[in-house]
């Protein structure tokens, strides 16, 4: 008897296949799954392609339960899903759910306590018997995900620009953005991969009236839109062209680039490292009480990674924090628990057991 875990998310999805003492049997990874992002078609695709190498060699019909943790599972068209689940050979019926309570899975085994997640999004809640009572943020890209890898990245892109714009172009921050967008502008123009790199751009509104930018060398040379050529202005332009020209969700890229200038003084990198995590406390703030003692899990690659970000909000939360493991190995544990039935002693133990070997 088997049981299955995945943690589906906007950038990967992962799926785990362990046996009944915990021990590993399959694994696979593929592209993200959040059907709020890819749309269902996509995000069951990209789920079904993870599936595949952790059923490898596996009777599918012999896995007795699963649980998909998938970011914004809200926009799941369930059909689609279910359709998807079967032609994999799958029997059993999944639990399929949010992403937070795997997240609090992968730090504890304790059924109480808060989680923090801060990857491409930001989100918090308390959780009561494995499951969130209380959420703050998770509200999207635009409207929120306050202190997330998006809002790092577009706020090293606004630090950058405005630099840029007024000649200053030697913070190490500017500096680290603006290459990382000629980088990929290069990368784009060879290949080819939707046609809008700097170099053809037709689509990108000129920020101060409206026209199109057309003039592919008036934006090499700055005077797009009928800005005179100063210095550090094309610059600018490109990386605002870059920006608009894209999925906004790509700028998350660039939140590992605050990190590295904040870990060497960059002064607009510390500034934005600091008030994300001043963000990122506040969130938790709003769902845990003030006192408590029940764990603290901080997930998600802002966080589990070590840097300026994770050690500024450790400290601005003032309590002690555990890091998530891997999402994929506590879903497999969930399903674990409710599959064969474990008493909570034995519960903690297949714990220990599968996060300290995946």
């Amino acid at each position: 008897m088997y049981v299955l875990g995945l943690d589906v998310g906007g950038t990967s999805s992962r799926a785990l296949l362990l046996d009944a003492s915990g021990r590993r049997i399959g694994y696979g990874r593929a592209p993200g799954g959040n059907p709020a992002a890819h749309g269902t078609g996509a995000a069951a695709a990209n789920i079904r392609r993870a599936l595949e190498p952790a059923l490898l060699g596996v009777d599918p019909a012999e896995v007795a339960g699963a649980v998909v943790g998938m970011a914004g599972f809200g926009a799941l068209d369930r059909a689609v899903f279910d359709r998807m689940w079967a032609s994999a050979g799958l029997r059993c019926v999944p639990a399929v759910t949010g992403d937070l309570g795997v997240a609090f899975a992968a730090g504890t085994a304790e059924p109480r306590g808060t989680v923090l997640i801060a990857g491409t999004g930001a989100i918090a809640a308390r959780i009561e018997d494995g499951e969130p009572v209380a959420v703050s943020d998770g509200l999207g890209w635009l409207l929120g995900d306050q202190g997330s890898g998006f809002w790092l990245g577009r706020e090293a892109a606004r630090a950058a620009v405005r630099s840029l714009s007024r000649g200053e172009s030697d913070g190490l921050l500017t500096r680290l953005v603006a290459g990382e967008i000629r980088d990929a502008d290069n990368q784009d123009g060879q290949d080819g991969q939707d046609g809008r790199d700097i170099q053809n751009s037709r689509d990108v509104c000129d920020a101060k009236d409206g026209r199109d930018v057309r003039d592919n060398q008036d934006v090499r040379d700055g005077r797009a839109g009928g800005w005179p050529p100063v210095d550090g202005r094309a610059e600018a332009i490109r990386l605002v062209v870059h920006a608009q020209g894209r999925s906004p969700l790509e700028l998350a890229r660039l939140a590992p680039l605050v990190s590295r200038a904040a870990a060497a003084g960059d002064p607009d990198a510390l500034k934005i490292v600091a008030t994300a995590a001043g963000l990122l406390c506040a969130t938790v703030a709003e769902v845990r009480e003030e006192g408590e003692d029940t764990p603290i899990v901080l997930a998600g690659s802002v966080l589990t990674s070590e840097g300026p970000v994770c050690s500024a909000v450790r400290d601005g939360l003032g309590a002690p924090t555990a890091l998530a493991g891997d999402g994929a190995a506590a879903a497999a544990w969930l399903a674990a628990k409710e599959a064969f039935g474990l008493d909570r002693e034995a519960a903690a133990r297949l714990h220990r057991r599968i996060l300290r070997e995946v």
